[in-house]
């Protein structure tokens, strides 16, 4: 959220050169003020200089050292009912006189708050105060919150993991979350992008919830040496390889298993999926069902064809039209296959049994 701040305030108007976070790009130009309950101005200087230049138009209150946090929002000491503090007033006045203010952050808002936002009443409370501070000084308003003690693998179980009462959620117009990666999922991502693994640097998040129009595809962020999340979904786009691109593949190693005496057959004890192992490390992580319907795609465009072998009653054994085994010269022959390089290398001897 710091960067986004500093981005809304160092960007110049253009799209051309606009930054994107949370999955969308900078839009907006002006005034942006940070208030953060939780780092303090030492904290803040090492992200700020992590990020880059400090632009004329950031405004960032590190609250710890100002006095420490104080409520924003607490219960009325006469009848208990959710109200604002002085505080809140205080903030209120002087964002409103900041021409050009185009965003202000909370950050986070829970020892910003002292009323319990377990109760629906005091989380709409909150929700009323925010929208009424976007609507008056015409910026968009953000807060940080913090996910309960559960576990959080998709956008769906993201918004029922966030803390306190759904008033919180269904109060804003937008939430964007973000929940850690399976260790599995992380391995994944960091493998595609050619980086070692590390616990806890790969971030998931999305939008899960919007009144409007929202991009609700999930971003993966990936933590660098800086310590900074960035958004590397366009990379890992990029760097995955569609079906369509290792149907060559494909077709190569059918013919290789062939030319060696061991040919494949689309399903079965010799099948395409049961032996991919043979194959090339793209086809190690591809479903039964995709890899089936891989080897149809070349049966229809006659890539491959099917063929008989001697002895043999049925018609199974994959091969490309000008093969031996397709041109009715098969040749068996005993021991493994190996890969190597991506290639297929046949081990011991050669025999001409089906």
């Amino acid at each position: 959220m710091l960067s986004l701040a500093r981005e809304v305030a160092a960007h110049d108007g253009g799209w051309l050169n606009a930054s994107r976070l949370f999955g969308g790009s900078v839009s907006a130009q002006g005034i942006a003020v940070y208030l953060t309950a939780e780092d303090d101005a030492i904290e803040i200087h090492n992200r700020l200089n992590a990020l880059g230049s400090i632009p004329p138009r950031l405004y960032v209150v590190p609250l710890p050292d100002a006095g420490g946090a104080i409520p924003l929002f607490a219960p009325n000491p006469a009848t208990r009912a959710a109200t604002t503090t002085p505080a809140w007033t205080d903030v209120e006045h002087q964002l409103l006189a900041m021409t050009r203010l185009k965003l202000v952050v909370f950050d986070p808002l829970q020892p910003l708050c002292a009323l319990d936002l377990n109760v629906p009443e005091n989380a709409q409370f909150v929700c009323s105060r925010l929208a009424a501070l976007a609507a008056i000084t015409g910026a968009s308003v953000m807060v940080s919150h913090h996910f309960a003690k559960r576990e959080a693998w998709t956008p769906e179980q993201a918004r029922e993991a966030i803390r306190g009462t759904g008033g919180l959620v269904d109060g804003v117009r937008a939430v964007y979350a973000l929940w850690q990666a399976r260790n599995e999922d992380a391995k994944a991502v960091l493998k595609a992008l050619h980086l070692p693994f590390q616990r806890g640097a790969v971030v998931f998040g999305g939008v899960v919830k919007a009144n409007g129009r929202a991009n609700l595809k999930v971003v993966t962020f990936v933590r660098d040496d800086r310590g900074l999340l960035c958004d590397r979904t366009a990379d890992l786009q990029r760097s995955k390889t569609t079906t369509e691109d290792l149907l060559p593949q494909l077709k190569q190693a059918i013919a290789g298993a062939a030319v060696d005496g061991k040919p494949y057959t689309k399903t079965g004890i010799n099948g395409v999926y049961e032996r991919r192992f043979e194959m090339p490390e793209a086809f190690h992580t591809i479903g039964k069902h995709t890899l089936v319907a891989m080897v149809e795609t070349l049966l229809a465009s006659e890539a491959i064809v099917q063929a008989m072998a001697d002895r043999s009653k049925s018609v199974k054994w994959l091969d490309v039209p000008d093969g031996e085994l397709a041109q009715g010269d098969p040749s068996f022959s005993v021991g493994f296959i190996k890969r190597h390089g991506g290639q297929l290398e046949q081990r011991e001897g050669a025999s001409n049994d089906d």
